[in-house]
């Protein structure tokens, strides 16, 4: 166990005993951790603020719930995990998913990149447009293993899956994917990236 995982268990007892101030310690150990988890879920700035303070929220109200019986940054992981796809599925529900079309319009009065200095930001925004085109569950097995960097048997314990079903998902979302790739209006604009 290093120190971060004894000051975790500290201050967890702590705040379970009434000490405002343990909490609040456990959020300043956590939170730029959580709120780089958080990006992957939201591109813009404030709702990953949000995001992140939900996550500490359903962390203190669960707190009762923390065994111990691995890290605490893994617990809290594992709960900014399932905010980051409740987002999504209540974001896909409200019909407010990104519009490709809109984007792609926006973009046409930006100069076309150039394949030999790509712009890290126009990269990410066609990753993160492309990946919002996929079904929650797709989109969630590969915003963990690609831009988490995890891999399956984690992913599969984060979100309470079989680790089948996180390799269905992975390859399935893989597929849609490269036939999206090949479609209008992406034809051409994702070769750059690589």
């Amino acid at each position: 166990m290093n120190e971060t995982d004894e000051l975790d268990l500290a201050d967890v007892a702590a705040t379970l005993d009434g000490d405002e101030e343990a909490y609040r310690n456990i959020v300043e150990r956590h939170s730029v951790a959580i709120q780089k988890q958080m990006r992957n879920f939201a591109r813009d700035p404030g709702t990953a603020e949000e995001l992140t303070q939900d996550v500490f929220v359903e962390a203190f109200l669960g707190l009762a719930k923390f065994r111990g019986d691995a890290p605490f940054r893994h617990w809290l992981a594992r709960i900014a995990t399932l905010t980051g796809y409740a987002y999504w599925k209540k974001r896909d529900k409200e019909k407010k998913k990104v519009q490709l079309h809109e984007n792609l319009e926006a973009e046409t009065a930006e100069p076309e990149p150039d394949p030999d200095t790509p712009d890290p930001d126009q990269a990410a925004r066609l990753l993160y447009d492309l990946l919002a085109l996929l079904p929650a569950d797709d989109r969630m097995a590969m915003t963990l293993m690609y831009l988490e960097n995890l891999g399956q048997e984690e992913i599969a314990k984060r979100l309470g899956w079989p680790r089948v079903m996180v390799a269905i998902r992975i390859y399935r979302a893989k597929q849609k994917l490269r036939k999206l790739g090949k479609r209008e209006p992406w034809k051409g604009r994702l070769e750059w990236i690589s």
